[in-house]
């Protein structure tokens, strides 16, 4: 989009994506604009989170204006109508195939659930790192260094003592491991 003369209010009335979550187990609500990377924000009622998304989305925009970024539209709520075309090598469409069958599903269903488990898997990732990173009863000069990417058999992490690169002079903090959503 190009950002031509607009200023921060200017985007903020456009019909950007703003999503309200609750937490069933803080009470809390969180925030997020989808089209704006990381701009996320909490609150204690659903009117105090969207009043807090609003604040960090214009810092969010400021910040990416500042640094010459090209702010990006709100997104077509109407332009995904749930199908697409997809070419897939040969064998990889066969093994697709195969594995659909076995589970007694369509390809259809397999690929749904598949890509499902992909878009899960990211959440869950972010959340997990997250929740790595707050923990508290780890010493200071302990940090957490994702192994793998996310996939839904799980993340391998791993725990280092010193230095925060484990590629550097850090040294492996007794705990590797795998990590599954319950």
């Amino acid at each position: 989009m190009d950002n031509g003369n607009k200023n921060t209010g200017d985007y903020l009335k456009m019909p950007y994506a703003r999503v309200l979550t609750p937490d069933d187990e803080t009470g809390t609500y969180t925030a997020e604009i989808l089209e704006f990377p990381g701009c996320i924000a909490q609150g204690d009622t659903p009117e105090e989170a969207y009043e807090n998304l609003e604040s960090a989305a214009a810092g969010w925009i400021e910040a990416a204006l500042g640094m010459g970024q090209e702010i990006p539209g709100p997104s077509d709520p109407y332009s995904h109508s749930g199908r697409i075309a997809l070419r897939l090598p040969r064998g990889l469409h066969r093994r697709a195939a195969q594995m659909a069958e076995r589970d007694g599903t369509s390809l259809n269903q397999f690929l749904v659930s598949a890509i499902a488990e992909r878009v899960g898997a990211e959440s869950l990732y972010a959340r997990m790192v997250q929740h790595l990173e707050e923990l508290t009863t780890l010493p200071p000069a302990v940090h957490v260094h994702v192994l793998s990417t996310p996939t839904p058999a799980g993340y391998r992490f791993n725990l280092f003592e010193g230095q925060e690169s484990p590629i550097s002079t850090g040294k492996p903090f007794a705990f590797a491991g795998q990590m599954r959503e319950n």
